[in-house]
Parts: C-alpha cells; structure tokens; sequence
C-alpha cells in the first residue's frame, strides 16, 4: 500500500503550506522590486524632464541684468523669482552677509563691481561637466566685439534641488587663473 500508516494527508498538508508561504514571498518581493523600480522610474523622469543647466544659467543671467538695469536688487526686490534660480545654502549666506550690514565691493553674480548693459544682449553658457546632481557651467556676458567693454566669463557651480538646477557658487574665470594646463572648472 502506498500510505505508511496514514502519515500521507499530513504530509501533503505541509506541502500546501509551503508552497503557500513561498508563493507570499515571491509575491512580496516582486510588488516591492515593481515599486523599487517605479520610484526609480519617477526619479529618472524628474530628472529627464529637469532643464539643462546651461538653459536655467542662460535664462537667469537674462533676468538678473534685466533686472539689475531696472535699477532693482535682485535679491530684495525680486526674492521669489531669485530663489527658483539660486541655491537654498547660497541664498542663506547671500541674506545673511547682507543682514550683517556687509555691503559687498562687486556683485556676486557678476563678479564685478559693475555691469554693463551690452552683457544683457549677449549671455552665452555652456555646460562644462554634467555629475549626478551636480554641474559646472561656464557663462559668459558681452562678446568682447563692441565698445562696450570687455566681456565677463563666469563658472558656475550648479546643483540639482527638487528637480531643478541652481546656482550653488560663481568665481570670474580671471580670479581662477585659468590655463591650458589648468583648465577653469
């Protein structure tokens, strides 16, 4: 006979349980890799979907001389506009040095202690390395060809913040000392 001594059913009960136990973890691993996956997913579209670089530095130097020529302080007068362009941690220090009574001798963002309107027409940027999260972009205000004076070349440092890029740190590439062998950024 084929059952020893009636053991088979409970056997076959035990078969069925573990069976049941391996199909729930399969089961739960393969929903949290679909969900592992979707996120993963949702973070690549961000990302994807996030401007170039050097399109928010183009589009922020347009504003901030436009704004700078309207004889207002891009800071103070047009804080909600300046923060969709600038970092959290750069904008705290910039409010700080200015609530300190710190007035600066050249503007930050130009690196310059004045501008000049012919930049406004001619914003030019380009982006040097792109990093996850991270890029260095170098812009440059004039073209240098009319007698407006010489043009201005920036680096920026630029970081990825809730799916756009910001302005994390700017330094003239003469202050750099720039070089074949030493490249700026």
């Amino acid at each position: 006979m084929l059952i020893l001594n009636g053991k088979f059913p409970f056997l076959n009960l035990w078969a069925v349980l573990l069976a049941t136990m391996l199909a729930l973890l399969l089961a739960a691993n393969g929903s949290a890799r679909a969900a592992e996956t979707k996120a993963s997913e949702a973070k690549t579209e961000v990302k994807a979907g996030a401007r170039a670089p050097d399109a928010v530095a183009t589009e922020f130097y347009g504003w901030y001389l436009e704004t700078l020529g309207a004889d207002q302080d891009p800071l103070s007068d047009r804080y909600d506009i300046f923060v969709r362009f600038v970092a959290r941690d750069l904008t705290a220090r910039l409010v700080d040095h200015l609530q300190g009574g710190r007035v600066p001798q050249r503007d930050y963002f130009i690196q310059s202690a004045s501008y000049r309107p012919s930049w406004q027409r001619s914003v030019h940027a380009a982006t040097m390395r792109l990093r996850s999260g991270a890029a260095d972009v170098l812009v440059t205000l004039g073209d240098g060809k009319d007698d407006s004076g010489p043009r201005q070349v920036l680096a920026l440092s630029m970081v990825m913040e809730a799916g756009v890029w910001k302005i994390r740190r700017v330094v003239a590439v003469d202050a750099l000392g720039s070089s074949p062998e030493q490249p700026a950024i």
